[in-house]
C-alpha cells in the first residue's frame, strides 16, 4: 500500500550542475505519480542564495527558495557538478551543516559528496562520487571511505556518482515507497532494465550500461579503462579483465566506437587532465602524473593535437565558465 503522504524530497542545486543528474532523480518520480494516479512524491528546488542555478550546459533554472529557508523535509539532496569547489565557502557549508541536523536523508549527487565531505558531516563513513573525483576527494579527505561504487548509503547519507546511478536509485525509491509493479512500469517508460537490483534479466532485453548498448565485454573494458586512467595498463591486461583477447578488443571498438582500442584509452586519459586542468590547481607535470603521461610535454603535445588549445587555455577557460560543454571549448581536433 502507498504512504498516505508523499515524500518530500529539497534538492539544493549548485551552479555547474548537471541536468541530466536532476532529471534521472525527478523525472522517475514524477512518472510513478502520473501512473499511479497519486501523490507519492513531492519535491521542491533550493540553492545556496535562492538565485536560479545554471546547469553545466547553461541552463538557468529557477528554484523555489534559497538553502536557508528549507523546513521540514524527507530528503535533502545537494546535487553539484562542474566547479564544486568554487562553492567551497564557509558560509555556504555552515548553512549545510546547520541543515543536515536531523535530516532523515542527506544526499549528495555527482560531486555533492565534496560539499558534504568539506561540511564534515561525512567524517568515518563511506561515501561514493563522480568517478573523476573519486581519487581527488579520497586525497583530499582520507578519514572519509571512498568507494568504487556506483550509489553507497552510510546511515542518513547517500551519495551517487553520476546520472545512470541517481536514476537506479530513484527507482529504488519507487520500489520502496509504492510497489515492485510501478517501479517495473516506470523503469519501462525510461527504458531501463529493472534487474539493476535483485531481480533475473528480462528476456529480450539489451545488456543494462552506462554509455549507450555495448557488448558486456565492451563494458568491462571501458570500465576497467576509466577505472585506470591515473594509472594506465597495458591493453593486454585491460582485455584480460573484459575476459577478451586484445585483438578481439581492438575489433570491438572499432566495430561499436569506432576507434582503436588505444586511442580511445587515450581520450579517457586527455578528458581527465581536463578535468583536473579546470577542477584544481595541480600544475602540469603532476596531471600528467595523474594521467599516465610519460612527461608533462607528452601530455602537453597529446592534449592540443586533440583539443585544439593547452592545458593552460582550458584552464582558464574554466575559470570564466565552469562548464566544460562551453561553445568552441571542448571540441576535439579530430572532429574538424
Amino acid at each position: 500500500m502507498a504512504p498516505a503522504s508523499p515524500f518530500n524530497l529539497t534538492f539544493v542545486l549548485f551552479d555547474g550542475f548537471s541536468n541530466m543528474v536532476l532529471a534521472s532523480a525527478i523525472e522517475p518520480l514524477r512518472a510513478a505519480c502520473d501512473l499511479s494516479g497519486r501523490r507519492l512524491f513531492s519535491w521542491q528546488l533550493a540553492s545556496p542564495e535562492g538565485a536560479a542555478a545554471t546547469s553545466s550546459s547553461r541552463l538557468s533554472i529557477g528554484v523555489d527558495l534559497p538553502l536557508a529557508s528549507v523546513g521540514a523535509t524527507d530528503a535533502l539532496i545537494l546535487v553539484a557538478g562542474y566547479g564544486v569547489r568554487d562553492h567551497l565557502r564557509r558560509e555556504t557549508l555552515q548553512a549545510i551543516l546547520q541543515k543536515v541536523r536531523g535530516m532523515p536523508l542527506i544526499g549528495g549527487f555527482d560531486t555533492g559528496a565534496w560539499l558534504l565531505a568539506a561540511a564534515g558531516v561525512l567524517t568515518g563513513r563511506r561515501a561514493s562520487i563522480h568517478w573523476m573525483e573519486r581519487e581527488a576527494l579520497a586525497e583530499a579527505f582520507p578519514e572519509i571511505l571512498v568507494e568504487d561504487a556506483p550509489v553507497v548509503r552510510d546511515g542518513p547519507f547517500l551519495t551517487c556518482g553520476g546520472a545512470q546511478a541517481v536514476l537506479n536509485w530513484s527507482l529504488d525509491l519507487i520500489g520502496h515507497r509504492a510497489d515492485p509493479a510501478l517501479q517495473f512500469d516506470v523503469s519501462n517508460m525510461f527504458g531501463r532494465d529493472p534487474s539493476h537490483g535483485n531481480r533475473p534479466p528480462l528476456p529480450n532485453r539489451p545488456e543494462p550500461m552506462q554509455a549507450g548498448l555495448l557488448p558486456p565485454s565492451l563494458q568491462r573494458a571501458v570500465v576497467a579503462m576509466r577505472q585506470t586512467a591515473d594509472q594506465p595498463q597495458p591493453l593486454a591486461r585491460i582485455a584480460e579483465r573484459a575476459a577478451v583477447s586484445e585483438r578481439t578488443l581492438d575489433r570491438l571498438m572499432r566495430a561499436h566506437l569506432g576507434v582503436a582500442a588505444g586511442q580511445y584509452y587515450r581520450t579517457i586519459r586527455l578528458a581527465h587532465a581536463r578535468a583536473l586542468a579546470t577542477e584544481t590547481k595541480l600544475p602540469l607535470p603532476d596531471i600528467a602524473a595523474r594521467t599516465g603521461f610519460a612527461s608533462a610535454s607528452t601530455l602537453a603535445r597529446a592534449y592540443r593535437k586533440h583539443y585544439c588549445e593547452t592545458l593552460g587555455e582550458s584552464r582558464r577557460h574554466g575559470n570564466q565558465n565552469r562548464s566544460p560543454a562551453r561553445s568552441g571549448d571542448s571540441r576535439s581536433c579530430s572532429a574538424r
